[in-house]
């Protein structure tokens, strides 16, 4: 189980994530309700909350279990509230409620204990011991903690979290009111993504989507089709290539990668496609030998930076093999400007018109190394552009990547939806 931070997706890419749609083939690619999943509730019942407070977080977490199936085979619930300790004659397990209905009611029970402390990590540990025990295993495992102030021991928080993401599970902090501590959030969360704050509970119904899209994974488990380019020129330089690499591979790992759902096709160019280090979507059905083939790529410091060639090479050859039904995603890392930036564009534009959402990662100084109306001449907005100034800050724009690139994927799935259903 994981903890996750709220990322800014629109509502309306997000309302589209939840909706039911149904593309040929008959899997529904937009929707994760039914996906088997253990579902894990820590709540505060301390006393700074006061019940109707209580009452009304109660309500968010009957409503978000709503957006999904309850059943043995689909997703399961577990909770339980803390204070000054974890309250376990209250709490319950996996196996306690199998459909919606009894769950909702059970939800609506749980008392306000007005604990005098807040004890989170025993909450956390109250669900590590009694509950995790129970999970269906290879099934996603997800926590989510709610909490309205600071838990009185950080460390043991801090502690015991570690103890959940080290088990594999995903862990989720919400954050309610002003007095609620950010540091100690981002040290529960899996990563900054799995952090959300409000201002108050009766905001809480304004993330219930949000975070049913993030506890579902999504988009990293939908089909998608992704290729990327990678600059392997000179201006690199092989110890800066290694981090560009890294940087890729931990990308990747966002992603559920196998026949069904996310494949990867990578080229490499310098001045020429250095077609004996690229591979098709088809070529590895799987995380670890995908990883393994990023990690063995290695640079060509080519003469120049024929970004255009590559994206030709994509365009035509790669992108021939994707799945008619899948998003078709393309990202270009560079860290300069192509010498033949008119036939960059050119093929970029190409590349679009064929249904191709392309992304822009730059590596350096826009107005020196880096071409800002070439990076938005392959992007095609803004809004798909990043920049990083150097390899060694390609880690900071990594969650931003995948959150953009998760957008055009959700969009992309729905317009082919749209389009089938008419």
């Amino acid at each position: 189980m994981s903890v996750v931070a709220l990322a800014a997706v629109e509502p309306s890419r997000l309302a589209a994530l939840i909706e039911h749609v149904a593309l040929p083939g008959g899997r529904f690619c937009l929707e994760c309700k039914s996906k088997p999943m253990e579902i894990s509730f820590v709540v505060d019942a301390s006393a700074s909350i006061w019940p109707d407070n209580f009452t009304l977080g109660l309500n968010f977490i009957e409503d978000f279990v709503g957006l999904f199936d309850i059943s043995p085979s689909a997703v399961r619930v577990s909770l339980v509230t803390y204070g000054e300790v974890a309250y376990g004659d209250d709490s319950f397990g996996f196996n306690a409620y199998t459909n919606k209905d009894s769950l909702v009611k059970a939800i609506s029970e749980v008392p306000y204990r007005s604990g005098i402390k807040t004890n989170t990590s025993g909450g956390i540990n109250f669900m590590m011991d009694n509950h995790k025990p129970e999970a269906r295993p290879e099934v996603r495992q997800v926590v989510i903690v709610l909490t309205d102030g600071n838990s009185q021991e950080p460390d043991l928080t801090a502690q015991a979290a570690k103890r959940a993401r080290e088990a594999g599970l995903e862990v989720f902090a919400i954050g309610v009111g002003q007095s609620v501590s950010a540091e100690e959030l981002h040290r529960i969360a899996s990563d900054n993504r799995h952090v959300f704050v409000v201002s108050g509970y009766k905001m809480l119904e304004d993330i219930k989507k949000r975070l049913a899209y993030e506890a579902c994974d999504a988009c990293q488990m939908d089909p998608v089709d992704l290729s990327l380019i990678i600059d392997s020129s000179q201006s690199i330089g092989e110890s800066n290539f290694t981090v560009g690499m890294d940087f890729v591979q931990n990308f990747v790992k966002s992603f559920q990668v196998n026949p069904h759902t996310v494949r990867v096709s990578v080229v490499t160019f310098g001045d020429v496609v250095y077609t004996d280090d690229a591979f098709d979507f088809d070529t590895y059905d799987n995380s670890k030998d995908l990883l393994d083939k990023l990690q063995a790529i290695k640079w060509r410091h080519g003469t120049s930076t024929n970004t255009g060639a590559a994206i030709e090479y994509m365009r035509d050859v790669q992108m021939v093999k994707s799945r008619p039904t899948a998003a078709h995603v393309c990202i270009v890392i560079t860290d300069g400007q192509s010498q033949l930036w008119m036939k960059t564009k050119e093929e970029a534009k190409k590349a679009r018109e064929k249904g191709i959402v392309m992304y822009a990662v730059g590596i350096g100084k826009l107005g020196e190394e880096l071409s800002e109306d070439e990076l938005l001449g392959i992007a095609g907005d803004r809004s798909r552009m990043l920049i990083a100034d150097n390899y060694a800050k390609l880690n900071t724009i990594r969650e931003q990547l995948t959150t953009i690139t998760c957008s055009g994927i959700i969009n992309a799935l729905h317009l082919k939806a749209t389009a089938y259903r008419q």
